[in-house]
């Protein structure tokens, strides 16, 4: 399953009824929400007549969702099918700006519904803080979409659903494979354009073109992707480059007025930059996971906890970090690089042509000297692996060199 994303070129009239759409399936999600909390409501009234004086929800303190009782909050009446049989019963009643759109419309809001208040339970069912499902604002709001790809068709460069008047065209830069299978559709509002992201389903390669070859990758700030045969993919720093334009924008929507309209101005502003940002990253990822891939059946990377790597070293008032200016330069470069999404990119890209991807043990992979084993240990200062055995490569190559034989060794 893979997505592609293509822009629209829609119309005046048909810019003006997307707008229209969206809003209507906001108001459609916060209605399916109120529905919802109604009913929890009303199982706690039914439960506290039955005697059972454990909490239904949980309580708010300082601002955060503290668990209640898991069980009874879980049974309340109100589910995703209750909501689309009401759905198709609103349908039959012709109200204006429901019968209008296709019912999968409808059936993906209500599925976003269905999955806030699961993710609600898995947080409350682990024991963390968990934050309660919100109302939807405007500004919270941009996107709406097709649960299954069933009253909508796509022709050529055009796409066709009840909703909008005439074809509406998309920029189809890139072919959908052939034999692939469509099977939902989402439409998203950035700044001023809108995209479509189609999710297809893609048959996959029997066998790599290159059978028998292998990889070992180790990914990082310096750079990007360092490959076990000593070849280097910089990284990009898309955020670097921009970093003069991210500070005037940002010190400019701290001086706006709020609800001002040149505020709004300002905050356009600074979301393309972030977008172009985004853009830069998610191109060159793409650029550098598919070299890989095209290259290499086997491809071996560490299996690294990266949220945990770029975890605030803040502390609190009782414990205060140490070095947290630093700590927070290396968690911005680190985000910044995006390694997780390289070998995100890669996992997928690799079993869609007939590849693996190999996760391995990361301990003392840049310590362990590649070429006899003896443990060198260094500091991370350190960017030079130099063994008594004669060995003097760069420290990520030689992580890059460990990395290859594990994975190629086993367990």
């Amino acid at each position: 399953m893979v997505t592609y994303r293509y822009k629209l070129k829609p119309t005046r009239a048909q810019y003006a009824r997307l707008a229209k759409l969206c809003e209507g399936q906001r108001q459609l999600y916060n209605a399916a929400l109120q529905e919802r909390i109604e009913s929890y409501k009303v199982a706690k009234r039914n439960a506290s007549l039955k005697g059972r004086d454990k909490p239904i929800a949980s309580r708010m303190e300082n601002g955060k969702l503290i668990p209640g009782d898991f069980t009874t909050l879980r049974g309340a009446p109100i589910s995703y099918m209750d909501q689309c049989k009401s759905l198709t019963e609103i349908r039959h009643a012709d109200i204006p700006d429901v019968g209008d759109v296709p019912p999968n419309m409808g059936r993906w809001t209500l599925k976003g519904v269905d999955a806030a208040f699961s993710g609600l339970f898995q947080r409350m069912k682990a024991g963390k803080a968990a934050g309660f499902p919100r109302y939807r604002a405007k500004s919270r709001w941009r996107s709406f979409g097709f649960a299954e790809f069933s009253g909508i068709t796509l022709k050529a460069d055009k796409l066709r659903f009840k909703g909008i008047d005439g074809a509406l065209r998309i920029n189809l830069h890139r072919p959908i494979p052939d034999g692939a299978k469509i099977k939902s559709a989402q439409f998203t509002r950035y700044d001023r354009a809108w995209y479509v992201t189609l999710v297809i389903d893609t048959p996959v390669t029997e066998w790599h073109p290159n059978t028998g070859s292998s990889i070992g990758i180790d990914v990082g700030v310096e750079n990007l992707a360092t490959l076990s045969n000593g070849e280097v993919f910089a990284n990009a720093r898309p955020r670097s480059q921009r970093e003069r334009q991210l500070r005037i924008a940002q010190r400019a929507l701290a001086r706006c007025k709020r609800t001002s309209h040149r505020r709004q101005q300002v905050r356009r502003k600074l979301a393309r930059i972030h977008q172009r940002i985004g853009n830069a990253r998610t191109t060159h990822l793409h650029q550098v996971s598919a070299n890989i891939v095209r290259r290499f059946e086997v491809i071996a990377v560490e299996d690294l906890q990266l949220k945990n790597l770029s975890r605030s070293a803040k502390g609190t008032l009782a414990e205060p970090g140490t070095n947290v200016a630093a700590k927070s330069g290396l968690n911005r470069s680190l985000l910044d690089a995006a390694p997780g999404r390289l070998v995100s990119m890669l996992r997928y890209k690799a079993e869609r042509a007939g590849g693996e991807l190999r996760m391995v043990d990361p301990c003392n992979t840049s310590q362990d000297c590649s070429f006899c084993g003896t443990k060198v240990p260094k500091k991370l200062t350190a960017r030079q692996h130099n063994c008594s055995c004669g060995a003097n490569l760069h420290r990520d190559h030689n992580a890059a060199r460990n990395i290859l034989a594990r994975a190629v060794q086993g367990p």
